[in-house]
């Protein structure tokens, strides 16, 4: 093969890998926004297993997250700002707590 054939080769390897992963966050995405309708709430899971305040923050955090990476595949800007700012709020107060996030 020449240079020019694998460079070829590599960036279709990579485009197809590109689609696939595109594929993946939205079925992803899609899943999260299905639990989200269905009313699942992190706190009410969270209750069950007796998290201490740092536990509930850091499972709150993750939540959030995947809500603000929701809002950004959608383009809903405003909404992920929205979400941002309780999650600054949230890494504030672990890292003024206990020093263990």
């Amino acid at each position: 093969m020449t240079e020019d054939e694998i460079q070829r080769l590599a960036d279709l390897i990579f485009d197809r890998i590109c689609e696939k992963q595109e594929q993946m966050d939205q079925e992803y995405a899609q899943q999260i926004q299905r639990l989200y309708n269905d009313g699942y709430v992190i706190d009410t899971v969270t209750d069950k297993y007796d998290l201490d305040e740092e536990e509930r923050l850091v499972g709150e955090l993750a939540k959030l997250q995947t809500i603000m990476m929701i809002f950004e595949g959608k383009e809903e800007y405003e909404n992920a700002a929205v979400v941002k700012k309780k999650i600054d709020v949230i890494n504030k107060k672990l890292n003024s707590g206990s020093g263990k996030w």
